[in-house]
C-alpha cells in the first residue's frame, strides 16, 4: 500500500472514531505532516483537525469543517466536505491505524534516504547547489553532505527528539515509573525474565533493552539457557520471541522448546523429556503419551506468546538479522530476541585491514545500537550467547574473570553489552548433564547491581535452569502418569 492508502487509513481512524486519543497518536508520530502524507489534500484536512484539535479540544465535526472552510477559495467546501463524508464512512481496526501510521513513518525514512543517495550521487558526477546557495562537488563533498543528509532523517525518524530539558520531561519520568509500578502491583514482571527468580530479582525485574551476554565455556549450557529464557517468555508471560539460530538448525531449537515445555509445573511430568530420545524416536510409550499431551497443550492454549524461530544463513550479518526482525516485527512485536549466536556474525561490509577482534567489535557494537532503538525506538532485549577463551574456562571455575581478558574473539562484547552472565560448573558434574551444579554470576549489568553470585542447577535435557530459591537441586522426579492424565 502506497502514502495515500496509509493516510486514508489514519484519516478514517481519526474521523470515523471522532477520537482524539488516535488524533494525538498520529500528531506524536507524523510530527511533520509534510514528510509523511504526500497527498496535498489528505495533508491540508490533517492540518486542519490537528489545529481544531488544539484550539477547541475534540475531533473536528462536519459542521465545523463547513465553518473553518467558509471563507476559503471556490470549491474547497465541497472537496474537503466530500473527503471527510467517505473517511468517516469507513470504520478502521485500531492495530491497522497503528500500522499505517508506523508505514507513513517507514515509507518516508525510504523515501529521504533515496533522495540523499540520489542528491550525493550529482554531488559526486556534476555538482550540485545545496540549499544554502552554495554549489558542491566531488567525493569529499558528496560524502559529507550524504552522512549529514542520512543523519538528518534518522533525526526526524525518531519518536522522541534529540534533544529534550529534563526540567520540563518529568511528566514522562512519573508516568514512566507509574506505569512500571502497576505491571508490579499487577504481579507481571517489567523487564524480560530468566525465569530464576534469584537471578531476574538481582537483574531489577529482568533484562532490559540492549544486549545481554551469556558467557561460558564449551558446551555449558549458554544456547540452552537462551532457550530456557525464551520459553519462559513466551510460554509464562505471554510475551512474544524472536529466536534467531545460526549454529543450530531451527528444527533441534524447535525440540528443545518442546522439551523445556514438558517441564511445566502444569504437567507435573518430573524430569520431562530428552530431547535426545525425541529427536532419535527412542521414547517409550509413557513418554510418547507425555509428548502428545505437551504438544496439544502448545497446539491449543491461548495464553501462550509466539517463538518465533528464524534459520539464519551461514554467513549472517547484523543487519540481514534487523530488516528480518522488523519485518517479522510487523505481524507481532517480540518482546524478546535471541541470536544464537553473534560470534558466528559476519561483518556486513570487511574494512580492509581490520583484524578480526575489531571486526566482531564493529558487530557487536552494531548489534547493541539495533537493541536499543528497534521496533520505532522502543528497544528490545538481544539475548546471544559468546564463549570465553581457555583461560576464560578456569578463571569461571576458580574465580578471576576478567570482562577484559577472558573474552573470547573480542572483549568488545563485554564492554558494549549492557548485560554479562558468566555460566560455570560449581562442582563435578556426576548426573550426565541431568542435574548439573552451576554458579551463575552477573559479571555486569548497566542498569543495576552486579557482582551477584548464584547457585544454579541445570537440566541440559530439556533446557531448564532453576535457582536455589526454587528447589533447583531436586530434579530427579519420577514421571507419574496417572497425575499427568488427571491434569
Amino acid at each position: 500500500m502506497d502514502e495515500a492508502g496509509h493516510g486514508r487509513i489514519v484519516l478514517s481512524s481519526v474521523i470515523a472514531s471522532k477520537s482524539v486519543k488516535a488524533l494525538d497518536f498520529a500528531q506524536s508520530k507524523l510530527p511533520e505532516p509534510e514528510r509523511y502524507l504526500t497527498d496535498p489534500h489528505q495533508l491540508t484536512l490533517f492540518k486542519l483537525l490537528c489545529l481544531y484539535s488544539d484550539q477547541c479540544g475534540g475531533v473536528m465535526t462536519r459542521d465545523a469543517l463547513g465553518d473553518w472552510l467558509r471563507d476559503k477559495p471556490e470549491g474547497s467546501l465541497q472537496l474537503y466536505g466530500e473527503m471527510y463524508d467517505a473517511l468517516a464512512a469507513v470504520a478502521v481496526d485500531g492495530h491497522e491505524f497503528r500500522n499505517s501510521v508506523h508505514q507513513l513513518r517507514e515509507l518516508a525514512d525510504r523515501r529521504a534516504t533515496g533522495n540523499a543517495v540520489a542528491m550525493a550521487m550529482r554531488i559526486l558526477q556534476q555538482g550540485a547547489q545545496l540549499p544554502d546557495g552554495s554549489e558542491v562537488r566531488g567525493h569529499a563533498a558528496a560524502r559529507e553532505y550524504l552522512m549529514t543528509a542520512l543523519a538528518d532523517a534518522e533525526a526526524m525518524g525518531d519518536t522522541e527528539t534529540a534533544e529534550g530539558d529534563v526540567t520540563r520531561e518529568v511528566n514522562d519520568v512519573l508516568a514512566a515509573y507509574a506505569a512500571a509500578k502497576a505491571l508490579r502491583a499487577s504481579g507481571k514482571p517489567v523487564g524480560v525474565q530468566l525465569g530464576m527468580p534469584a537471578v531476574d530479582h538481582a537483574l531489577g525485574g529482568g533484562l532490559s533493552k540492549g544486549l545481554a551476554i551469556v558467557v561460558a565455556g564449551t558446551s555449558a549450557g549458554k544456547s540452552s539457557l537462551c532457550v530456557q529464557g525464551a520459553w519462559h517468555n513466551a510460554v509464562m508471560e505471554g510475551r512474544n520471541v524472536l529466536y534467531f539460530t545460526t549454529e543450530q538448525h531451527r528444527t533441534e531449537v524447535r525440540l528443545k522448546i518442546v522439551a523445556r515445555h514438558s517441564r511445566h509445573p502444569k504437567f507435573s511430568l518430573g524430569k520431562g523429556l530428552d530431547v535426545a530420545k525425541i529427536r532419535s524416536g527412542w521414547l517409550s510409550r509413557d513418554e510418547e503419551m507425555m509428548l502428545d499431551l505437551v504438544l496439544n497443550d502448545l497446539r491449543t492454549c491461548t495464553d501462550y506468546g509466539e517463538i518465533q524461530v528464524v534459520q539464519m544463513p551461514e554467513r549472517c550479518t547484523v543487519p540481514a538479522l534487523t530488516g528480518r526482525a522488523e519485518s517479522m516485527a510487523r505481524r507481532a512485536k517480540p518482546d524478546l530476541v535471541v541470536a544464537d549466536y553473534l560470534q558466528l556474525f559476519e561483518a556486513a561490509r570487511r574494512v580492509r585491514d581490520a583484524k578480526d577482534h575489531e571486526t566482531q567489535g564493529g558487530i557487536v557494537k552494531t548489534a547493541h545500537r539495533w537493541a536499543l532503538t528497534a521496533f520505532h525506538e522502543q528497544g528490545v532485549p538481544l539475548m546471544s550467547p559468546w564463549q570465553t577463551n581457555r583461560d576464560g574456562m578456569t578463571a569461571l571455575k576458580n574465580g578471576g574473570f576478567s570482562l577484559d581478558q577472558h573474552m573470547a574473539s573480542s572483549s568488545e562484547a563485554a564492554r558494549t553489552a549492557a548485560v554479562v552472565i558468566a555460566l560455570a560448573l560449581r562442582d563435578e558434574d556426576t548426573s550426565a548433564g541431568r542435574n548439573v551444579p552451576l554458579k551463575l554470576s552477573v559479571e555486569k549489568n548497566r542498569d543495576g547491581a552486579r557482582g551477584g553470585r548464584f547457585d544454579v542447577t541445570a537440566d541440559y535435557a530439556t533446557c531448564y535452569f532453576a535457582d536455589r530459591e526454587t528447589g533447583g537441586d531436586d530434579l530427579a522426579e519420577t514421571f507419574d502418569l496417572d497425575t499427568a492424565d488427571a491434569q
